[in-house]
């Protein structure tokens, strides 16, 4: 089989605070190594026959965190983060049986939700045709009008619990819950190791039954956002698509054609 991960690192085993995310921060090498072991692990229940097959997309920072020697030789790793847009499809075509979100944490002002954002901090909410999403539904979203399907995420009790709200039936494994935005009752690597390995072999089963998520266009992707560098940034390049002073509405045939308008304006 042929899955997708999407690699982000807030919602992996042990990691509370920006220090242990943030490339070049004090803790960043530990933030990393227990990435690797959730992925391992992870890869470890997906690569079950010699004609498997994985490709990696690092989300996180600027995209190289993954650590390539620990990597089977079935796996590619895409680095440095790339633009989704809708000629690459996010990287994705129906070649893949499913997509796996690992590491991923909770939409932005969700209170008592672990590390909680948007993408960057700067974004307060997210919606795509009145839905509110946070990097969860968007990515499955993106996938979804590749075909296909989210299958599995791994993050903390709250990413967990959006995921189970949002899309029934997606497998969730929850490696520590959260007790606040810096918080959490965290489970040993051993225990975590399992758990996710475990859900690793469900998704083969999981990607038959459950199907992509997807919105039919047009699409309207609403974006509130807190002020500073960005919004002003944003402002002067998207002058007509601001309605009031924080408020950026988008608009386009699919998901990945508003979201390549926004990764373009907030970038160049």
């Amino acid at each position: 089989m042929k899955w997708m991960i999407r690699v982000d690192m807030e919602g992996v085993t042990g990691v509370v605070n920006m220090k242990q995310v943030v490339p070049g921060a004090a803790d960043y090498e530990f933030g990393r190594g227990m990435l690797m072991h959730d992925l391992l692990a992870v890869l470890d229940g997906l690569l079950q026959s010699p004609d498997d097959e994985v490709v990696l997309y690092d989300i996180h920072f600027f995209g190289t965190n993954v650590d390539l020697h620990k990597l089977d030789s079935r796996v590619t790793a895409i680095c440095g983060k790339p633009h989704y847009t809708p000629g690459n499809r996010s990287y994705l075509d129906e070649s893949f049986d499913g997509m796996i979100l690992l590491g991923l944490h909770a939409r932005a002002e969700m209170p008592g939700s672990l590390l909680n954002h948007n993408y960057e901090h700067d974004i307060r909410t997210m919606s795509i045709n009145g839905v509110v999403v946070g990097e969860i539904g968007l990515e499955a979203l993106m996938a979804g009008e590749a075909g296909v399907p989210l299958v599995m995420v791994t993050a903390d009790s709250e990413g967990a619990k959006e995921t189970a709200e949002l899309l029934p039936g997606t497998i969730t494994v929850s490696v520590k819950q959260s007790l606040g935005d810096t918080a959490a009752a965290c489970l040993p690597p051993a225990r975590t190791a399992a758990l996710l390995k475990e859900g690793a072999l469900q998704c083969a089963a999981a990607a038959s039954r459950l199907q992509p998520y997807r919105f039919d266009g047009p699409i309207v992707l609403e974006m509130q956002f807190k002020p500073g560098e960005l919004l002003n940034r944003l402002q002067s390049r998207l002058t007509d698509c601001f309605d009031g002073p924080h408020r950026l509405i988008l608009r386009g045939a699919s998901v990945l054609e508003v979201w390549e308008q926004y990764l373009i304006a907030k970038t160049e």
